[in-house]
């Protein structure tokens, strides 16, 4: 079996998260579709440099990520360094003919050849996947509305100091952020959305600096976002990202109803897909129409399923061992990877239509994929 040498540039929290992929892939997935060796790892903070070394067991550390990108023994280049950072290893990954796995994208163009995903992991629940074939299948119907939100509350104390995630200049904003993922999995499920208007809200106007005690930083990315979708068959639907939503912890939601039927999921309730059936014979006291849970917990399609087993609980981070395992494939057996970089692409274009017309408060086109 060929054995791919992995780069992983940035070692924070989607730096571990990836790491933690790779190292459980083979566990999970029996055969794994490829042998991994995670050989070098790039970060500017030496202590967690260290615990990379440590705790993933990679060859070599560094804080030049060119040094890593251009390693003979490196094949694969994940990028988890903030949404700021990424353009310049981006683009000497390309110029180096590595296979590259990023989580967003912004302004990357040119003839790519090699095998790249986006690491969108909301498609990679059992859930979702199930979702996304009953509506190829017409369990649904022409669409009548549909809704999604995705919800944190880590920005409700204005007292919170700045990080990258709360400027426009570092790529922040939970637009790109939070929106990101429920846009591309509404997309991915139900798209194209022809028009988007949207409105924006910046919440703590001021916070405090993260490097100079005292000091107070303006905030010029939003904190909370609202979005009306119009789809080419003129389906409403609306959206939410909110870091300002008091008491949600991580819950990305949808709802769509249609003709003939409706689904809905909670991220904070992964192991199910509720689904309604209105083709379902009304009866004297109800009969058996109404919302029923689908049990899809961790059903896999083989080779995956079997470790910890189908009926077990689903936890957040089996996603993006799923969305890898898709990127591995990808690789090694020329299939279309889950999340294509041309997908990626397409919702960095979306993304900043939606902040366009919070801007102006007005309705915008949406792109269209070619």
């Amino acid at each position: 079996m060929k054995t791919l040498g992995i780069g992983v540039l940035g070692f924070g929290f989607m730096g571990r998260t990836h790491t933690f992929a790779h190292l459980t892939i083979p566990i999970y997935y029996d055969p794994p579709p490829v042998s991994c060796r995670l050989v070098a790892v790039c970060d500017r903070d030496a202590a967690r440099l260290t615990e990379a070394v440590a705790i993933g067991g990679f060859q070599r550390a560094g804080s030049d990520f060119e040094e890593v990108i251009n390693a003979p023994d490196v094949d694969v280049v994940h990028v988890c360094t903030p949404n700021d950072e990424h353009m310049p290893a981006l683009r000497a990954a390309v110029a180096a003919g590595k296979h590259i796995y990023v989580d967003e994208l912004e302004g990357l163009v040119g003839d790519y050849r090699g095998a790249a995903q986006v690491a969108l992991q909301y498609r990679f629940y059992p859930a979702t996947i199930r979702a996304k074939r009953l509506i190829e299948e017409g369990f649904l119907g022409p669409l009548t509305h549909f809704r999604g939100a995705y919800l944190h509350s880590g920005s409700v104390d204005p007292e919170r100091p700045v990080n990258w995630k709360s400027t426009a200049a570092g790529g922040g904003g939970v637009i790109r952020d939070l929106g990101s993922h429920v846009l591309d999995l509404l997309w991915w499920l139900i798209g194209p959305f022809e028009s988007v208007h949207c409105d924006s809200r910046i919440w703590a106007a001021q916070r405090p600096s993260a490097d100079a005690p005292g000091k107070l930083v303006d905030i010029d990315a939003e904190e909370a976002a609202v979005m009306l979708l119009r789809r080419p068959d003129g389906a409403l639907g609306t959206v939410e990202a909110s870091k300002i939503a008091t008491g949600t912890e991580d819950e990305l939601r949808f709802e769509i109803h249609g003709r003939y039927g409706a689904m809905r999921f909670n991220l904070k309730q992964p192991n199910y897909l509720e689904v309604y059936d209105a083709r379902t014979a009304e009866e004297e006291l109800g009969g058996a129409r109404g919302w029923k849970k689908l049990a899809c917990v961790q059903k896999y399609p083989p080779p995956g399923g079997k470790f910890p087993g189908g009926k077990f609980s689903l936890g957040w981070i089996r996603g993006h061992v799923h969305c890898l395992y898709s990127f591995l494939r990808a690789v090694v057996e020329g299939e279309p990877p889950g999340a294509s970089l041309a997908e990626g692409l397409h919702l960095q274009r979306v993304l900043e239509a939606v902040r366009e017309s919070a801007q102006r408060r007005a309705w915008i086109d949406l792109p269209q994929r070619t």
